[in-house]
């Protein structure tokens, strides 16, 4: 299986820099759409990461076993099941028709955001759950509140794994396709993925757009799977 993955990969970057020797005028535009796709995908996790966030803390250190907490559990593991075009078809209703943002990057933007939620917030909360308690109530018996050892104890040590699922969402919202059909303008003013979806399967702008895109998708997951394979969240001292 990696060595197909990989086999595809080469694939596209082959095909990538064929098109762009063929046919170099091909890069500007899909520079420009990998720019709008940037400033979507930043946008997009920034929206998403603050409830995000802050729904994984509760879930962690607030609610905990409760059942409101496992109701909410499954909620965002049924919502991270859902297939893309959900959440597209649902911007396009609420955001698009209801409100005239259709076309804009603020409704692909949200349409993305609804999209990574669910899974940004899971994991946070076990990046959370990954921070000794130990460390939490040392802080609580030195006399700090539950909010001081929550910004100064908890969310430190877990910015690591916080960071991983950024980056990994950060991926997620590159790749997307689905979900922006359903909002993305019908001009040339769309991002990357839009683009390669609407290019010929067979012109050089397609294949440099396809081979960004995969340059893109390896460099965040792999940002991503560094940061959490050197998550460890006790510092330097504390014992196993």
């Amino acid at each position: 299986m990696l060595l197909g993955l990989a086999a595809l990969l080469a694939a596209l970057l082959l095909a990538g820099a064929l098109g762009l020797r063929a046919h170099p005028e091909a890069l500007r535009p899909a520079l420009l759409a990998l720019g709008r796709s940037a400033r979507l995908a930043l946008l997009s996790t920034v929206l998403a990461l603050v409830p995000a966030l802050a729904l994984g803390l509760w879930l962690a250190r607030v609610a905990d076993t409760s059942r409101l907490a496992r109701a909410v559990r499954g909620a965002l593991d049924a919502a991270s099941a859902l297939p893309a075009v959900v959440f597209g078809l649902a911007g396009w209703t609420l955001l698009s028709a209801a409100s005239g943002l259709h076309g804009t990057t603020l409704s692909m933007a949200l349409v993305l955001a609804m999209l990574n939620l669910p899974w940004l917030a899971s994991l946070s909360e076990r990046a959370l759950q990954a921070v000794p308690h130990e460390l939490e109530e040392a802080s609580l018996a030195l006399g700090a509140s539950q909010s001081e050892t929550i910004l100064r104890v908890s969310l430190p040590l877990a910015s690591r794994g916080v960071l991983a699922a950024v980056a990994l969402c950060l991926g997620r919202a590159f790749a997307e396709c689905a979900p922006l059909l359903c909002v993305a303008p019908d001009t040339l003013e769309a991002p990357l993925t839009v683009m390669l979806w609407r290019a010929p399967t067979d012109s050089a702008e397609a294949a440099v757009s396809a081979a960004l895109l995969a340059a893109l998708a390896l460099a965040t997951t792999a940002a991503g799977h560094r940061l959490r394979r050197g998550g460890d969240n006790r510092p330097p001292g504390v014992l196993r």
